[in-house]
């Protein structure tokens, strides 16, 4: 018998732990931003609109190739796709030590290292995780994506740490470093695109003559399924593309990926412009992707009970309550009130990262799920990179982000208001929901 199959526990959950490691060092490209933005900005005296440019190309980017990320994982499988990408994303972590114009950031930060965190990135991973995990598949995102807040909450600080006693080139070197040791050698030994190929199922389940191994015997029996004529159908990107669903959620995703990182990518500046010590803002931005973590496992397992809609409506509550402490915190506020924003937007922050690709994965999942979820996911990078400029361009008109802040409240509430329209309680139920149901007395 094979070693996984003698294991106390199912294989997958070695998937999500190692999706959490990657997660948190290869994310940790993206969430240390906001403090190499403050660095590059004071050697260099770029505008802030030209300065998150770069970082709004890179999301564009990321976004952009991450539907040929998913279609890649799909074809080839991670143990291919995934160590090439981090391998890429740590040459392009080494030229930028060698940055010396504002195009070198633009064509290594927005362009190479973009294409490199898209390969191993959110969409192949989840597309992984998505084939191994459909009961429990909020819970088991949650947990591997929490290592981008564990990894956000120990490298930024350790990253600030080096910046301040080293320079920032030195900072990005050591986080090649660790992205070229770590995440291709747990790709390559672990990933496996599916449990099949390794005689397991979905979630541990055991297999037994008697269970018809058909799909559309598999779906008949599922009690999750609500529509099973919409989930039997085998999913393309050009068929999901022809459904107000996908629109729904492509546009769900831009907004809350706009709205969401304007505030991320200007949160360090906002508070180094109020003179709060550039160290405790990295705590800050720690705290938010600690919290986040806490967020992703949290919402996760209560989307896995209480339906995906309904736990991000309550998310969205947190992330409101976190950006309006953080319009009221001024100069000279007490250290407390920074902690109080980055510990209740950290909540909301977290749930952005599960809650999507698992509402997409109960809606469309099948074997093009990665090409599918790609093409969604380019609706996200499109609002990264236009909420990243747009906040950089209105601080340089208005010498405040007042006003971009403020249109975040909208776009959040229009992007649960989208995800509730797109009604994946409709496809499938999440487990809670489905137990719930069949405790319910049968009219009749």
């Amino acid at each position: 018998m094979a070693w996984w199959k003698r294991l106390p526990f199912f294989y997958g959950w070695i998937l999500v732990a190692v999706t959490f490691v990657c997660f948190a060092v290869g994310y940790a490209t993206w969430h240390s931003f906001p403090i190499f933005y403050v660095a590059i900005l004071e050697e260099y005296g770029w505008s802030r609109a030209a300065t998150a440019g770069a970082f709004s190309l890179f999301t564009l980017v990321y976004g952009v190739n991450a539907m040929a990320a998913g279609g890649l994982v799909d074809r080839f499988g991670p143990r291919v796709v995934l160590p090439l990408a981090a391998i890429l994303l740590g040459i392009g972590l080494i030229l930028m030590t060698r940055m010396s114009a504002i195009w070198h950031f633009y064509a290594v930060y927005g362009v190479i290292m973009g294409i490199g965190l898209s390969g191993f990135g959110t969409v192949p991973s989840y597309t992984v995780l998505n084939n191994w995990f459909v009961k429990k598949r909020g819970t088991a995102m949650g947990f591997a994506t929490a290592g981008i807040g564990v990894g956000t909450f120990v490298l930024v600080p350790a990253l600030q740490s080096v910046i301040s006693g080293y320079g920032w080139r030195m900072a990005y070197l050591v986080l090649a470093l660790a992205t070229v040791l770590i995440v291709p050698s747990l790709a390559a030994v672990f990933q496996r695109l599916r449990p099949q190929q390794m005689g397991l199922r979905p979630d541990g389940e055991r297999s037994s003559a008697r269970v018809a191994t058909s799909r559309a015997e598999e779906i008949r029996k599922d009690v999750l399924i609500v529509d099973k004529e919409w989930v039997s159908r085998e999913w393309s990107l050009a068929t999901a593309v022809g459904t107000r669903r996908f629109w729904l959620l492509w546009i769900g995703r831009f907004l809350e990926l706009a709205g969401m990182n304007m505030i991320l990518a200007h949160q360090a500046a906002y508070f180094v412009d109020r003179s709060y010590d550039k160290l405790l803002v990295a705590s800050v931005v720690a705290t938010v992707g600690i919290m986040g973590s806490v967020g992703k496992i949290f919402w996760g397992f209560a989307s896995d009970r209480l339906g995906r809609e309904m736990a991000y409506a309550l998310s969205c509550l947190s992330g409101t309550l976190g950006v309006g402490i953080m319009l009221a915190i001024g100069p000279g506020a007490p250290t407390w009130s920074l902690y109080s924003y980055a510990i209740i937007y950290g909540l909301f922050y977290g749930a952005s990262a599960v809650l999507m690709p698992v509402i997409a994965a109960d809606v469309f999942h099948s074997r093009n799920f990665g090409s599918i979820l790609g093409g969604m996911y380019i609706g996200g990078g499109l609002g990264t990179a236009a909420g990243t400029f747009f906040a950089g361009w209105v601080f340089d008109v208005s010498r405040s982000y007042l006003v971009a802040f403020a249109l975040y409240f909208p776009f959040m509430w229009l992007t649960c208001l989208l995800y509730w329209l797109a009604a994946p309680r409709k496809v499938r139920l999440a487990a809670g929901q489905a137990r719930k149901a069949a405790l319910q007395p049968r009219s009749g």
